[in-house]
């Protein structure tokens, strides 16, 4: 009898660890083909870009806070490049902590896709 508990809890154990299924959430912008500033870069600049340029302190003239404003750096290509690593250094912004490769992904196809 104790061989028999003992195989079923292993066996059951087994099935149990082998049919967990990744809970690792993924990236919308690895499958969505359409991105947009409502949906998904607005939160992205709210949470990383603001506190430093905003409409009300907006350091080094750059203002993020407004889709026009964004729209306008990202039509010159600078807000592409100061979240990019370059050259085996860091992204020049956000300072401090760097976008997830998932936001600068979604920042991109936002930009690829026409700014909407």
């Amino acid at each position: 009898m104790k061989k028999i508990s003992c195989f079923f809890l292993l066996t059951f154990s087994f099935a149990c660890t082998n049919s967990k299924q990744d809970v690792t959430p993924q990236c919308k912008a690895e499958t969505t083909l359409k991105i947009t500033y409502q949906e998904d870069v607005e939160a992205i600049i709210d949470k990383n870009c603001n506190s430093c340029h905003s409409n009300k302190s907006h350091s080094g003239g750059v203002k993020l806070e407004d889709l026009s404003d964004l729209q306008f750096w990202a039509n010159s290509g600078e807000l592409y490049d100061q979240i990019i690593p370059f050259g085996g250094n860091p992204p020049r912004m956000p300072k401090g902590m760097p976008l997830t490769d998932c936001e600068v992904l979604t920042i991109k196809k936002w930009i690829d896709g026409g700014l909407n």
